[in-house]
């Protein structure tokens, strides 16, 4: 039976309510908050009233929420944090990943454990993060101590323009993965690059492509692209919300537009990436994670001429047919 693996569980796919499919709750440290600390979001109060904001937006559509929390392994993971998040937010679910952010984030990269370990040994890994627990440490030391809280979906990252000989690597493990677990990949490309190579790259690994989403392809505003993604079989999601000084959301009414037209709308996963402080409500953005049900979605509805049926699939009933996978192991 086909289930969602949330951080309090596993659920219904039903139960999902509308999904953010790509977004950041709690991120404690590593690569990403070095590189530029605007990436820390370590205060449970804060992050559990953002997601209120989200499950109340959400409210218009479905009684229940649920965020994809894409933080990665050994890149900011402190799930003990998030689950008190849960805790204190009624109707909301929450979706824990593993895998792999892009090789740039782990910094001097030749001593990350990507590096040194075998493929298998790095799949090893990510299934014992889907099937036993996600490790408290996050896999940023020796002594790894196994939480209750399972992930249930994987991220894979590459460069710009290009995927480096280590993120190939960290792909090859992370279809593994996916192949052991049935568990779905969720993808991160930098600056709308690499999308359907992505997708070729993991289909030929043996995935299913149904069982994969190239995330943040809206950076690239022309719709032949992600048209390359869902002719294969796989999902394209869309966030980057209200981010103007990478896209205005016009370009990302167009690509549902076209893609649906074309028939893909049934490929398509919304979310909207608010991974910085700075662009959550809680610290003084004028957005955060409840755009898409808040403003996006009533836009698609009100002023450009969208089928409610259409607005549903974006917000429910696509990602809880993508985020469901029947558990092959644990």
């Amino acid at each position: 039976m086909a289930i969602v693996r949330t951080i309090t569980g596993d659920v219904a796919p039903e139960s999902l309510g509308v999904v953010n499919a790509h977004d950041h709750l709690i991120r404690v440290g590593a690569g990403e908050v070095y590189i530029d600390p605007d990436h820390l979001l370590d205060d449970v109060d804060k992050a559990a009233q953002e997601a209120r904001y989200f499950v109340e937006a959400a409210k218009r559509w479905s009684p229940n929420a649920t965020v994809i929390d894409m933080c990665p392994a050994s890149s900011g993971r402190g799930v003990l944090k998030t689950l008190e998040v849960v805790e204190k937010v009624p109707g909301l679910h929450v979706v824990q990943a593993t895998g792999f952010h892009q090789q740039k984030v782990y910094l001097e990269w030749r001593q990350s454990w990507v590096n040194q370990y075998t493929v298998n040994q790095i799949a090893d890994l990510l299934i014992a993060d889907i099937v036993e627990g996600i490790d408290r440490f996050d896999y940023m030391g020796p002594i790894v101590e196994r939480t209750t809280v399972k992930a249930g979906v994987i991220k894979w990252a590459t460069a710009y323009g290009k995927i480096t000989d280590w993120e190939r690597k960290s792909g090859k493990a992370v279809a593994i993965a996916s192949k052991e677990t049935g568990a779905p990949i969720n993808t991160h490309v930098t600056a709308g690059t690499c999308g359907p190579e992505q997708a070729r790259f993991l289909v030929d690994e043996g995935v299913d492509p149904a069982k994969i989403a190239i995330g943040h392809i809206q950076r690239n505003w022309d719709p032949w692209v992600s048209e390359q993604i869902t002719k294969l079989g796989c999902y394209v999601e869309f966030d980057g919300t209200n981010r103007i000084k990478y896209v205005p959301d016009n370009a990302r009414v167009n690509l549902l537009r076209v893609l649906g037209e074309k028939g893909y709308g049934k490929q398509i996963l919304l979310g909207t990436d608010s991974g910085k402080a700075s662009y959550q409500k809680v610290y003084g953005s004028v957005s955060g994670l409840d755009y898409d049900p808040a403003v996006f979605a009533p836009r698609l509805l009100d002023d450009e001429g969208f089928e409610e049926s259409y607005v549903e699939d974006l917000l429910i009933n696509n990602a809880k047919t993508f985020f469901a996978f029947d558990p092959q192991r644990g």
